[in-house]
């Protein structure tokens, strides 16, 4: 565990962290495309399913997988712009999406704003420095968008008011080292995570710092808020609630392993993962430990919560379902027996948010041709599998 703050051991977890990210890579299986250098996401609105998956962004049906429009085009010839992740966002009729920095490579990463109605661009983001990545998204409170880069900046941006074919930026606020999960936004404020081992509250209209909260290591997990607390990991190997107004500590938990995991908080219980393939439920106000359960690899996805169980996906390519209310033992706690839905997995490594449509978990995987496979949470079987032809 890493608690010193010292400027020189504190890259010490980016080195980590990038390791990380390899590592994945180097065990996903060879494909006919570039591998991924970050994690595909997928996003659901009304009965569309935007999917920004290494080199393409593809709008579906989320009920069959039919593809509407993939940017950029097929037309011949045309190179990809991509590797693109994170989840899509979208506000009004455009798609926003970033895109990463493959490994040995130093193109220009790009924020890009696409048509909903047929995948043209609308426009392009540069920023202060094309090399780096926006590697798990943007977000945005219904008027700005909110774009953490991996030059350690966040950027809020006014896609109403276009100077040059590019947003304008209405704030720019730094941080001390990459920014490599979404923001949290709510209630004004924007809540950043960053490797520089600090999560900021930011004022989301003027870009003022608020508070801030130091760690013990980086932190690469998107918080969440829940009852004037929020919650999050870091790779200190501990999980964390703070009061949202102030950020004042209010419990701390250990676990097992790095924390890169988004929390679901599920009334008064907090569930998150670990890299180890852990999945913890805290009480959301006390951060007294209620239960675990053991995956067979990395859990970097957030939980889902639908009917009686929390669905959880895994490294392992294996999606996981364990009971939203357990039974406990006579210490109010228990171990949690995940039982798998689909018995042979889904064929690549999970890493990514899955998404409920009706019935159905759409769950991005991180590499392959097949790019997102539909279960049917009724009957654990496939509906559907979205795959891109190498």
């Amino acid at each position: 565990m890493i608690q010193s703050l010292d400027p020189h051991i504190m890259v010490r977890p980016l080195h980590l962290a990038r390791a990380l990210v390899l590592g994945l890579v180097l065990l996903a299986g060879c494909t006919g495309e570039p591998q991924p250098t970050s994690f595909a996401g997928v996003t659901v609105v009304g009965s569309s399913a935007y999917l920004a998956s290494n080199l393409y962004v593809h709008k579906l049906d989320a009920g069959t997988g039919k593809e509407f429009w993939r940017f950029p085009g097929m037309q011949e010839g045309q190179e990809p712009v991509g590797p693109f992740a994170g989840q899509p966002v979208k506000l009004g009729n455009q798609i926003i999406v970033g895109g990463t920095l493959r490994f040995g490579d130093v193109p220009d990463r790009r924020l890009y704003a696409i048509s909903d109605v047929d995948g043209s661009e609308l426009w392009r983001f540069l920023g202060d420095d094309t090399t780096r990545e926006y590697a798990d998204g943007v977000e945005t409170d219904g008027k700005l968008v909110f774009a953490p880069n991996g030059n350690g900046t966040l950027y809020a941006l006014d896609p109403s008011q276009l100077q040059e074919g590019q947003p304008k930026v209405v704030w720019a606020f730094k941080t001390g080292n990459r920014l490599w999960s979404r923001p949290l936004v709510a209630a004004g404020r924007v809540y950043i995570p960053s490797l520089d081992h600090t999560l900021y509250a930011v004022d989301a209209a003027e870009g003022k710092e608020i508070w801030r909260f130091t760690a013990g290591a980086s932190i690469a997990s998107t918080p969440t808020l829940s009852e004037g607390r929020i919650y999050f990991g870091s790779f200190d190997q501990s999980f964390y609630a703070l009061n949202a107004e102030d950020g004042a500590l209010l419990w701390k938990a250990p676990v097992e392993g790095w924390i890169w995991c988004q929390a679901l908080v599920d009334d008064d219980v907090v569930v998150v993962g670990d890299v180890k393939g852990k999945v913890y439920a805290f009480d959301a106000a006390s951060g007294k430990r209620l239960w675990t359960a053991q995956t067979g690899g990395p859990v970097r996805a957030q939980p889902v919560a639908v009917g009686d169980y929390f669905y959880v996906v895994s490294f392992d390519s294996y999606l996981y379902r364990l009971p939203r209310r357990p039974a406990l033992d006579a210490n109010g706690a228990t171990t949690v027996e995940p039982v798998r839905v689909l018995e042979n997995g889904l064929g690549r490594r999970l890493l990514s948010t899955p998404q409920v449509f009706n019935s159905l978990l759409l769950v991005p995987l991180f590499d392959g041709d097949i790019k997102l496979v539909a279960v049917d949470l009724a009957t654990g079987r496939k509906a559907y599998e979205f795959r891109v032809a190498p």
